[in-house]
């Protein structure tokens, strides 16, 4: 029913962005199809349906199967009608990312750079960021954005690097980050963009905590669905728990840090810097040494996951670099450990892998500019 208050044209605006978003969420329909859902007469889906395609943001596919007339023709979106770049800076690279509508990877690329906070790095992150997107998009205004996330507190305001002890770039805007960029940008926690790839990979995640087990650990809190960013931005900052009083040293000052004994880099640190395809090789031999360090790591997860199930009863996620090396006895074991005290034996909760690897911090940070251009159709 149509709002008295409302013009013509804002009718016009909400009756496209219906049909587009119908199409959207299912993916593949028919005219009539459309026209059922909405409720919307077939006059009307047809003029929207030629608005859309010509703005080049929706195609004709295939038939659909007859059901004895003539074959109704599939209706689909341009899935890279719009694309968004995700950017992941580490100390040492830059992992590159473009997405489609549909937050699906068009393109990565991974180039070797030494992060320095200064002009010349800034200007060789714009110009990769630039031919990168430009490789896959031509189009500049079909970018709809670039996400980056680093290693990092980051203000509530998305503006500055709160607290930079890795990369020591506290203090670093993202306006001089980004500023041989020539896209829309916005910055992002390393550990927050992974979480948000997950949301966006699994719309039915309500609450969990997202382990990030790249060459430092990261951690993200979810509940409801959203990342909980806390009053300071500090919330879900688990690799910061204390796991072993009095323990090894932790880049952040304290001591005993989760951090220090389930990062990527502390599990290297145990292998006396063995490759990780020959660690795991060896451990999955059943090679005794490799898998008692192995198990040890594992105990290790447990009593952290066991203290974060005692905050907060949700899923556990594990993504990043190390994700794809667990198996599913691993993950069964670390739950195993968890719930074999009485007190958690009843806990229902579920110890999985993320869905992208150590690209899961660049995927998420292009998420919100899929989002944007999804709002504005």
């Amino acid at each position: 029913m149509r709002d008295a208050g409302m013009t013509t044209m804002e009718v016009k605006k909400i009756n496209r962005s219906r049909v587009y978003q119908t199409i959207y969420a299912e993916r593949s329909l028919s005219k009539q199809e459309i026209a059922l859902k909405l409720q919307m007469g077939l006059t009307t889906v047809t003029q929207n349906l030629k608005a859309l395609e010509e703005e080049g943001l929706i195609c004709r596919g295939g038939y659909f199967a007859s059901t004895g007339g003539r074959k109704a023709q599939a209706i689909e979106i341009v899935k890279n009608a719009r694309t968004a770049v995700g950017v992941f800076i580490l100390k040492k690279k830059v992992l590159l990312t473009a997405v489609d509508l549909y937050g699906d990877l068009l393109g990565q690329k991974e180039v070797g750079m030494e992060f320095v906070p200064a002009d010349g790095y800034y200007r060789q992150l714009g110009q990769e960021v630039t031919q990168f997107a430009r490789s896959l998009e031509p189009a500049s205004a079909r970018i709809s954005g670039v996400g980056v996330a680093i290693q990092g507190i980051i203000s509530p305001d998305g503006s500055a690097v709160k607290y930079g002890k890795l990369l020591q770039h506290t203090g670093l805007t993202a306006e001089d980050l980004t500023r041989y960029i020539p896209y829309d940008c916005l910055l992002e926690h390393d550990s927050k963009a992974a979480a948000r790839a997950e949301i966006w990979k699994r719309p039915a995640l309500r609450d969990a905590v997202v382990l990030l087990m790249n060459k430092n650990l990261g951690s993200a809190l979810v509940i409801g669905g959203e990342v909980h960013g806390g009053k300071s931005m500090h919330s879900g900052t688990m690799e910061h728990m204390c796991v072993v009083p009095d323990g090894r040293e932790c880049y952040c000052g304290g001591k005993g840090c989760l951090e220090s004994y389930v990062s990527a880099d502390s599990l290297r640190r145990e292998i006396n810097g063995q490759d990780f395809e020959a660690f795991f090789a060896a451990v999955r031999s059943g090679e005794p040494e490799s898998s008692a360090v192995w198990e040890r790591y594992l105990a290790v997860l447990a009593d952290a996951i066991r203290n974060i199930n005692t905050v907060i009863d949700c899923d556990i996620i594990l993504s990043g670099y190390l994700a794809p090396y667990f198996t599913e006895q691993d993950l069964e074991t670390l739950k195993g450990k968890v719930t074999a005290l009485p007190f958690f034996a009843d806990r229902d909760f579920s110890v999985t892998l993320g869905q992208y690897g150590e690209l899961a911090p660049a995927i998420g940070a292009a998420l919100p500019f899929v989002r944007k251009s999804l709002a504005e159709i």
